[in-house]
Order: structure tokens, then C-alpha cells, then sequence
């Protein structure tokens, strides 16, 4: 062999060695700095799989997040409560959370908070399953899910700086910044201020198109969701929170193929989409699908008192 090119290859791989070992260090260095936060939507991701004990944990996309007042439901249900909700995040995200959360914890209830077009195929959801590339390798539910997402983010999840790049304003705000840091106090609950009473708001909120695309992925979550807390002998409720003026006269596919999969799962499905108190009533809405502080007081009192029921067992 040419001895330039001997000396090209032993540069070569002392170069590939380098980067590897650089990669690994600093990896190393943002998964530390990773772990310590203590608010954002990482540190709900983290507390899920890692030491969740409380009595009812409550799963969903910010639906969940800015609707479910957990110190309230924890005042007025008398158990512990934790609210996992992540802003656009979809079964993707519920299941993987669910099914570990299980594994380390039994929980007296898990609520998972559907949209009615949640079965509904939308590209982007594969795309927010990177929210779980910092947990790259830790499950095989969590590298299952990962392994859906396009542009071979399986691949790519090997290198440790990868999996960590885009979390360091995270990890520096929710470590050092006590202002933001409410996670623990709020129990994950994210209040979003304001109202929709100045704005003209007569349409009917969009919530179905005229296509209809099931996502297949979604739906085995789904069924697995169930399956899940089932074999473990949790209960389950399924919610949809209230949306200001959903148009009920509109077939939604989506809706009836999630009522029809509960149902013939058995699971309690509490429906607030298009209930009376909330519809129409603007002062209890930040925007057409957001519950404000003030309906999500209302709304954690209803499902606090359906949530007693069933503690009680006159909801079977």
C-alpha cells in the first residue's frame, strides 16, 4: 500500500476517533445538564418515566396541559394528581409515556385527554415525536415510537450530541430560571390567561375536512393505551375538553371512530365538546379550542365530580 495513503487513513481514523470522543464528552455534559431541569416539557417527560407516583396522572396534547387545574382536581378529588399534557403532542407521545409510567407506578386513574380528530394522519405529529430524542435508548417503547418519525431520526439518534442539540436553552432556562420553574407548584398544569368576548366569533370552529385520512399508527396507539392500563388493572377515562362552538351538525369520522373503539373497548369516555355550560360562552376561552383559567376551573370541577363517581363506584 502507497505510504501517503497508509498516512491518509491513520489521519482519517484518528479524525473519526476525535469526533466520537467529542461527541461523547459533550453529549455526556448537556445529558447532565439535561436531567437537572425542574419545569418545561422535559421535566414532564422525565418525572413520567422515571418517579411518577401520583394517584391520577393525566396525559394529552396542551388540551390537557392548559385544561386540567391539578392542584384543584388534587384539592377536590383527595388524590395525589400530575398533569402530563405537552403542547401538539399526540398518541405518540401519550402511549410511550403511559406504558412506562405504568411499569414503576400503579396509578388509581389515568385520564388521556383526545381531540375528535385525533385518529386523523397529519404528518406533523411524526414530526413532534422528536421530543423524545433526549430519551433515545432508554425503552424500546421510546425507540419504537422515534423510529416512525421521517429523515432516519433512528440513525441519526446515535450520535449523543444529536439527541441533545436543541434542548440547551431548555436545560439552562428550567434549571436557572426560578421565575420559570412552575411545573412542581402547578403539578404541570399550564394556565394561559385572556378571553374571546371582543373578538367575532359566530363561524363554527373547524374541526373536521371533508377528506377523511386515518392514521393506522394512531390508532394501534390507541388501542395499546388501552391494553396497557388494562392488563395493569388502572382505570381509564378518555376526555375531550369543550370547545367554544363546535358544529355538531358536521360528521366527523374521527369523533364516531373514537367512539366506537372506547365503546367497544368498555372505557369511560367523558365528551365535553359540545357541551351547553361551555359552548358559546366566550368568557371561558382564551381561543376556539383553549379553555382561559376561568373555564378550566369549570371544567376540572366537572371532571373531578365524574372522577368521584367513579372512586365511588356508581360509575362502572
Amino acid at each position: 500500500m502507497n505510504k501517503n495513503v497508509k498516512l491518509f487513513l491513520v489521519k482519517l481514523l484518528a479524525v473519526i476517533c476525535l469526533l466520537i470522543t467529542v461527541d461523547f464528552v459533550a453529549g455526556l455534559g448537556l445529558k447532565a445538564l439535561f436531567y437537572k431541569q425542574k419545569g418545561g416539557k422535559y421535566y414532564k417527560i422525565t418525572h413520567a418515566l422515571k418517579d411518577a407516583q401520583e394517584d391520577i396522572l393525566i396525559f394529552g396534547s396542551s388540551h390537557a396541559s392548559e385544561h386540567f387545574n391539578a392542584p384543584l382536581m388534587q384539592r377536590l378529588t383527595g388524590k395525589t394528581v400530575f398533569n402530563f399534557g405537552n403542547q401538539g403532542q399526540t398518541l405518540f407521545y401519550i402511549y410511550p409515556l403511559v406504558k412506562l409510567a405504568i411499569l414503576h407506578h400503579k396509578p388509581n386513574l389515568i385520564i388521556v385527554n383526545l381531540d375528535y380528530n385525533e385518529l386523523a394522519y397529519n404528518p406533523e405529529a411524526y414530526e413532534r415525536i422528536s421530543i423524545f430524542l433526549p430519551y433515545y435508548h432508554i425503552n424500546p417503547v421510546i425507540d419504537s415510537a422515534i423510529a416512525l418519525m421521517p429523515y432516519n431520526e433512528s440513525l441519526k439518534c446515535h450520535s449523543f450530541l444529536y439527541r441533545y442539540n436543541s434542548t440547551l436553552g431548555n436545560s439552562i432556562l428550567y434549571t436557572y430560571n426560578k421565575g420559570l420553574i412552575k411545573n412542581i407548584e402547578n403539578l404541570g398544569y399550564e394556565p394561559i390567561p385572556g378571553d374571546i368576548c371582543n373578538y367575532d366569533r359566530t363561524d363554527k370552529t373547524a374541526i373536521s375536512s371533508n377528506n377523511t385520512n386515518f392514521d393506522p399508527n394512531k390508532i394501534n396507539y390507541l388501542l395499546q393505551v388501552i391494553h396497557a392500563a388494562q392488563t395493569n388493572h388502572v382505570k381509564l377515562l378518555v376526555t375531550t375538553t369543550p370547545i367554544y362552538n363546535y358544529d355538531v351538525y358536521k360528521p366527523n369520522a374521527y369523533k364516531q371512530k373514537l367512539q366506537q373503539i372506547l365503546t367497544k373497548a368498555n372505557v369511560q369516555y367523558l365528551d365535553y365538546g359540545n357541551n351547553d355550560a361551555f359552548k358559546g360562552k366566550c368568557e371561558y376561552f382564551s381561543d376556539d379550542t383553549h379553555l382561559n383559567p376561568k373555564g378550566a376551573t369549570k371544567w376540572t370541577i366537572e371532571c373531578s365530580n365524574f372522577i368521584k363517581a367513579i372512586f365511588a363506584g356508581s360509575i362502572k
